[in-house]
């Protein structure tokens, strides 16, 4: 017989921002599963992570769908806090992009027809070395300091000779603020979580290089995370939204039931988009500018499941390791995964069949 769950506390907020791969959050909700094991969840949508990961750490929220990399660095980018983040399910892999602006990838010396992600990069290299000295840098956004995009954008860089810290600028935008500063001329490239590359592709103003699943597969990309002092005080509240998510992210795996999450993503009160720049990258399918036809881009979104949810101090270091290449980060931050809490969801969800 199924083992009833009593959280010690039922109603919960839980954060995210408008992206494709919030799905796990808006399915847990839709379909029922949290409901199915005693919480009530308000799904709160915010537009910065700086702004998520503040609001999680001051107790205004009980949980985020947040950056993988995020609590592991917490301690570099608020020194002085006194909380801990942990995480004890990866929601995600992959979902990113990296796009040019439409005007800048026209002056690329490209060959015509399609070209991959390396071919972009070595003519961004060969543009970069021809332009005259004393024109300002053109301008990369990501969307937080030590973030999956961050990373991935650094490595497309060096992959092509390109220094990211001397070559270019480099900034953080909001998701959602990305596909209008592109087209305001304020940036001239950006890595970003889908739908944010469709859309600018979509609409003429942006070609995508290459989708990042190409650059380093099976990245992990949202985690849940709570603080150390919610899960020891709430740890069969935690359980139970490990649960749900890790449920949702089971019933996603199936590709079919992505056509069905793609109408629910898209409703105002969750992405508030079109379903037609929802729905390709759910579907594995890439436009990379305005007039090509969809190709296959197999994995663009892996949601947690098996090996690809769980949170392993290995996937930490290896995270670590990438940040860094660019900064000094603290060894001890892989203590964030927490694969024991992923094996505890596994078991509970086995005895309730």
């Amino acid at each position: 017989m199924p083992t009833p769950l009593s959280p010690e506390k039922n109603h919960l907020k839980l954060l995210y921002l408008r992206l494709t791969d919030s799905a796990p959050l808006i399915v847990a909700r839709e379909m029922g599963f949290f409901s199915r094991f005693g919480l009530k969840v308000q799904l709160q949508r915010e537009t910065s992570w700086a702004t998520l990961r503040d609001k999680l750490i001051g107790g205004a929220a009980d949980a985020a769908a947040m950056l993988a990399p995020m609590p592991l660095t917490l301690a570099q980018t608020l020194p002085q806090c006194g909380e801990q983040l942990l995480s004890g399910l990866i929601l995600s892999c992959n979902g990113n992009a990296i796009t040019l602006a439409e005007s800048l990838y026209r002056e690329l010396p490209l060959p015509s027809g399609d070209c991959d992600g390396g071919q972009v990069g070595r003519a961004l290299k060969e543009y970069l070395r021809a332009r005259p000295s004393g024109e300002a840098p053109l301008r990369f956004a990501t969307v937080y300091p030590f973030s999956s995009h961050a990373l991935q954008l650094r490595r497309w860089l060096r992959t092509a000779e390109i220094d990211p810290d001397r070559d270019l600028q480099l900034l953080v935008l909001p998701p959602e603020q990305m596909v209008d500063n592109l087209e305001r001329g304020e940036i001239d490239g950006y890595c970003v979580g889908e739908p944010w590359n469709t859309m600018a592709a979509r609409r003429g103003i942006g070609v995508i290089a290459t989708p990042c699943n190409t650059l380093l597969p099976a990245m992990p990309e949202k985690v849940l995370a709570v603080t150390e002092s919610w899960h020891s005080a709430h740890p069969v509240a935690h359980m139970a939204l490990r649960a749900a998510l890790l449920q949702a992210c089971r019933w996603l795996a199936e590709p079919a039931r992505r056509r069905d999450a793609t109408a629910l993503l898209a409703r105002e009160e969750y992405l508030g988009l079109p379903e037609e720049l929802v729905a390709p990258s759910l579907a594995d399918q890439l436009y990379r500018r305005s007039d090509s036809d969809a190709a296959a881009n197999s994995g663009w979104h892996l949601f947690a499941d098996g090996d690809y949810g769980r949170p392993t101090e290995e996937k930490a270091a290896q995270l670590l390791e990438l940040c860094r290449e660019f900064s000094q980060v603290n060894p001890q931050a892989a203590g964030a995964f927490r694969p024991e809490l992923y094996r505890q969801t596994e078991e509970f969800l086995q005895r309730q069949k």
